[in-house]
C-alpha cells in the first residue's frame, strides 16, 4: 500500500467514524499516565491532586501494549504522568513497547535528567522526548512550577542534546510550552533560548482550566490571558509566525491566531473542532477517557471494549456538540474533516504516478466498502 493510499484510508476511517459515531478508526494519540507521582506540584497542573498513590501496574500496561500493537494502526503512545521517570521500570516499558513495533514518546519536567539518565533516554527507542519549559526567564518558569525548575529543565535539554550528539542518533528533542498570562510576554523569546540549546522542535499549548474537563474554559480562570493582554499575545504570535516561516523549529497543528479566540472565549466549532476518535488517555488507575467521564478500565477490560462501550459512545456524542473547543491538538484531525478534500488530496497526490489507475481502483473499492458498512449500520 502506498503512502497516499494509506493516508487516504486513515482519513476516511476518522471521517466516517466522526459522522456515524461508529468505531472505524482507532486512536492516533494514546496518552498513558503511568503515575501521578511527580517531583513538582505545578500550579497550573492538577494531576498530583488526583488519584494520589495510583500507579499503573506494569502487567496491565503490557496487556494494553499487546492489544494496541495487534491493531496495526498508525498510533503514537505518549508516556506521561506526573513525572514518568520516577518509575523504576520505565525503560522496561519503553523496551516492551518498541519490541512490539510501537511508536513512543515521553514528556518530562526534566528534574531528574542528569547525564546518565539522558544517555539511557537517547538510546531507549523513543521517537520524541519533550521537556516542559514555561518561560524564557528563570523567575517566570519557577513561579508556576518550582524554584530551581528552570535550571533543571535547561540542564536536562543540554544533557539530552549532548547524549544524542555522542550517540549520533536518537529521538527528536522537543520543548513544550504552556501559554498563559504569566509568560505571554516571553513566548517569542523562548524560541531563541531553545534554538541555542539545540532543541529540534518547539510546541506551544494554551493552558487549560482542568485536566479532566477540557470543555471548562473560563476568562476568569487562573493563568488565563486577560482581555487587556490579548494584543500582547497577538504581537507574540506575529513574531513567532514570521520566525517559523523562515526558520522552522516551531510546530503548528492549527492556525496559532486561534489562540486569541481561545482566550477571549469566542472560539467556535466553525474555526476548530476535535475529532473524538483521535485521542484517548489511560490514567494511572487504568481508567480510559477522551474528554469527561471515563468509559472503561483496562485493568478489567480490553481497551477495545472500553472504546466500544456505551459510555464511550455517549462521551463522543458530547464531544461532537461541545461549544467550548479546548484547542488541544491531540484531538484535532483536520485532514479528515471534509470528504471532498480527502478525495482531492488523494487524486492530486497520485496524478503523476504511472500506477494512478490501479490506485484509483483501490480507492474506489475502499469507498464502496464504507458505503456497504454504513448501510449495514443503518439497517442494524
Amino acid at each position: 500500500m502506498t503512502d497516499y493510499l494509506k493516508e487516504f484510508e486513515t482519513n476516511l476511517a476518522y471521517h466516517f467514524s466522526e459522522i456515524t459515531g461508529h468505531l472505524f478508526a482507532r486512536p492516533h494519540w494514546i496518552y498513558i499516565s503511568l503515575s501521578h507521582k511527580c517531583t513538582y506540584s505545578c500550579q497550573m497542573c492538577a494531576v498530583v491532586k488526583i488519584l494520589k498513590g495510583y500507579e499503573l501496574p506494569i502487567q496491565t500496561a503490557k496487556r494494553a501494549l499487546d492489544e494496541i500493537s495487534s491493531w496495526e494502526w498508525d498510533c503514537v503512545l505518549t508516556f506521561t504522568g506526573g513525572e514518568p521517570f520516577l518509575r523504576e521500570d520505565i525503560f522496561e516499558i519503553f523496551n516492551y513497547s518498541t519490541g512490539k513495533g510501537l511508536k513512543i514518546e515521553a514528556v518530562s519536567n526534566g528534574s531528574l535528567i542528569d547525564k546518565a539518565l539522558a544517555g539511557r533516554i537517547i538510546s531507549s527507542g523513543l521517537q520524541n522526548i519533550a521537556i516542559s519549559l514555561d518561560g524564557a526567564q528563570e523567575k517566570t518558569h519557577d513561579s508556576v512550577r518550582q524554584k530551581g525548575g528552570f535550571k533543571k529543565a535547561i540542564n536536562a535539554v543540554e544533557n539530552l542534546v549532548m547524549a544524542k550528539r555522542e550517540l549520533g542518533s536518537g529521538p527528536q528533542i522537543s520543548v513544550w510550552t504552556t501559554i498563559m498570562k504569566e509568560n505571554v510576554r516571553e513566548l517569542f523569546d523562548i524560541i531563541a533560548l531553545t534554538k541555542n540549546l539545540g532543541v529540534e522542535c518547539l510546541v506551544y499549548h494554551p493552558v487549560i482550566v482542568t485536566q479532566d474537563d477540557m470543555q471548562n474554559t473560563s476568562s476568569s480562570a487562573p493563568f488565563w490571558i486577560r482581555k487587556n493582554d490579548l494584543e500582547i499575545l497577538r504581537e507574540q504570535i506575529d513574531k513567532i509566525m514570521e520566525y517559523q516561516s523562515s526558520n522552522g523549529l516551531v510546530a503548528f497543528l492549527h492556525n496559532p491566531y486561534l489562540w486569541l479566540k481561545y482566550f477571549d472565549t469566542s472560539l467556535s466549532r466553525e474555526s476548530w473542532k476535535c475529532n473524538p476518535f483521535v485521542f484517548v488517555n489511560i490514567g494511572p488507575d487504568g481508567e480510559v477517557r477522551s474528554c469527561g467521564s471515563a468509559f472503561g478500565n483496562i485493568g478489567r477490560m480490553k481497551l477495545e471494549e472500553c472504546l466500544t462501550a456505551q459510555q464511550a459512545v455517549q462521551a463522543r456524542r458530547l464531544m461532537k456538540v461541545c461549544e467550548k473547543p479546548c484547542l488541544q491538538t491531540c484531538w484535532a484531525h483536520p485532514e479528515s474533516d471534509s470528504l471532498p478534500e480527502i478525495l482531492s488530496r488523494f487524486i492530486g497526490g497520485i496524478k503523476d504516478r504511472k500506477d494512478k489507475n490501479r490506485l484509483l481502483k483501490k480507492a474506489l473499492k475502499i469507498l464502496d466498502d464504507y458505503k456497504s458498512r454504513i448501510v449495514n449500520l443503518k439497517n442494524a
